[in-house]
């Protein structure tokens, strides 16, 4: 199960960004990244992650480009995780 909050400035996932919980990620944000022209993410409580969820996060970081908003996920991630630093997809979304 996925959890979606957002705390000082950033969205904080929390749980699992798996196949199932991939989809409604896509549509949470697909709609926020219209109103918001900043959007962090904090993958710092994500415990698990598949490549149905970096495909997710992939496709938010061009949507948000296409659309001329800042997208970027904090390096700073749960060591569950840690192994999507070196994710090539995700390299230029990437920040400290």
């Amino acid at each position: 199960m996925l959890q979606i909050s957002y705390k000082k400035g950033k969205y904080e996932l929390k749980g699992s960004l798996l196949l199932e919980s991939s989809k409604s990620l896509l549509s949470y944000f697909k709609t926020l990244i219209k109103y918001d022209s900043n959007v962090v993410l904090s993958l710092k409580e994500l415990n698990d992650i598949d490549t149905t969820g970096i495909d997710a996060l992939h496709e938010l970081g061009k949507i948000a480009t296409r659309n001329n908003k800042n997208f970027s996920i904090f390096k700073n991630v749960n060591d569950k995780i840690s192994w999507i630093l070196n994710e090539p997809r995700l390299g230029e979304f990437l920040k400290e």
